[in-house]
């Protein structure tokens, strides 16, 4: 059975459906999982055991340049491979019109969330197989329950899963990673409080390291770094797969309510979360390892609290 994972943005939600991979083998054993996703975001299904193949679309710069005849050839050659790859069933776990129009694309039947479960009812006019699944559920709950409905089997009580293959990197050991920056304005924890936290653990014999993704974010790292110190480091910028290698073999995470948060806790690492503006019973942090969600909407976590939190998840 030749199944298509649709999953394109954004990397929080492209972290919550990998779990969906290990339920479709354990109860469908010959299945080929395929899995469309935004490029910016493929190295996490790339590094997920059991997905056959990462087939990349570029929809965000699709729609800066829709116009163009280059955007118009590689919409074109997206549409032939997903034809070609002749899939029993496709699985749109984003729920939205333009990932059902991609999903739409292979001709295969697909299957999405009912009118009443989705992000946007329109989509549900391009789907074959529609599912009811509450909203409120959390969001990895709601990808495994809408790809168990749409296939036939039921995962009952088993935990979510997330199989990542990766092989470490070894001058991690000993360092903290903060994730500082985030989409939103409303989801940042302020500069001081991340220096304090961040002067606390060098105090305690470990290396902060500052990743960042543009130029904005850049600055800000820097200026907790500046205030910081040799203690800390701000390192080139790198691609997911190569932080997920990194941050494999660091000692834990602290980071905003962000992809790379999820990501951490996902491949089981020590990781703190702090929550700034969304419920965090919508968007927990999962994983085996041990991890720890802090705030809320509204909510600003004191210094003392992180810290608290950082003990008891490395412990």
């Amino acid at each position: 059975m030749r199944v298509l994972i649709v999953k394109t943005t954004s990397m929080g939600d492209v972290v919550h459906a990998v779990p969906v991979v290990e339920d479709i083998k354990r109860f469908i054993s010959d299945a080929e999982i395929d899995w469309l996703v935004e490029d910016s975001f493929a190295d996490i299904p790339r590094h997920v055991a059991g997905v056959s193949e990462v087939i990349e679309c570029s929809v965000r710069k699709w729609k800066k340049r829709i116009f163009e005849k280059s955007t118009r050839g590689q919409i074109k050659a997206l549409c032939e491979k997903l034809r070609s790859k002749h899939y029993d069933l496709v699985i749109d776990l984003q729920g939205l019109i333009k990932s059902a129009v991609l999903a739409s694309w292979t001709n295969a039947p697909v299957a999405g969330y009912d009118w009443r479960s989705g992000k946007e009812p329109l989509a549900t006019v391009l789907y074959s197989i529609k599912s009811s699944v509450d909203r409120q559920k959390s969001a990895v709950d709601r990808c495994r329950e809408l790809a168990a409905k749409s296939l036939g089997y039921d995962f009952g009580s088993t935990k979510p899963q997330f199989n990542f293959k990766f092989e470490g990197s070894p001058e991690s050991v000993g360092c903290v990673f903060f994730f500082c920056n985030t989409s939103r304005e409303t989801k940042l924890w302020p500069e001081e409080k991340w220096i304090e936290l961040g002067a606390e653990l060098i105090r305690r014999g470990k290396k902060i390291v500052l990743p960042w993704g543009s130029p904005e974010e850049r600055d800000r790292v820097l200026r907790i770094q500046a205030r910081l110190g040799t203690g800390a480091e701000v390192p080139d910028r790198m691609s997911i797969g190569q932080l997920m290698e990194k941050i494999s073999s660091s000692d834990a995470v602290i980071g905003l309510d962000t992809g790379m948060t999820h990501l951490s806790a996902a491949m089981g690492r020590p990781t703190v979360g702090i929550f700034r503006d969304y419920p965090i019973e919508l968007v927990p942090l999962v994983g085996e390892g041990k991890k720890k969600a802090l705030g809320g909407v509204g909510c600003c976590p004191q210094v003392q609290e992180v810290l608290s939190a950082f003990e008891k998840v490395i412990q």
